[in-house]
């Protein structure tokens, strides 16, 4: 019976002590991982300013004056 509780903690021990290394070493390389996908996002911009040519403001001023005729 003694024995059969030794080799139990025993197992039990060793399986928390390879969770904790794995956890060791897994949580720096996750972070890692994550840093640098946070640093390449790439760039968006802002605002997009796109002006209207002066025919497309002539041909709107066109129209309007015909339509209130």
């Amino acid at each position: 019976m003694k024995k059969d509780a030794i080799s139990t903690g025993m197992f039990i021990a060793i399986g928390f002590l390879c969770v904790a290394i794995v956890i060791a070493i897994l949580v720096p390389v996750v972070r890692d991982v994550v840093n640098n996908a946070r640093d390449s996002k790439p760039d968006i911009p802002k605002v997009m300013n796109v002006q209207p040519s002066g025919q497309i403001q002539s041909a709107a001023t066109h129209l309007l004056t015909d339509s209130q005729v």
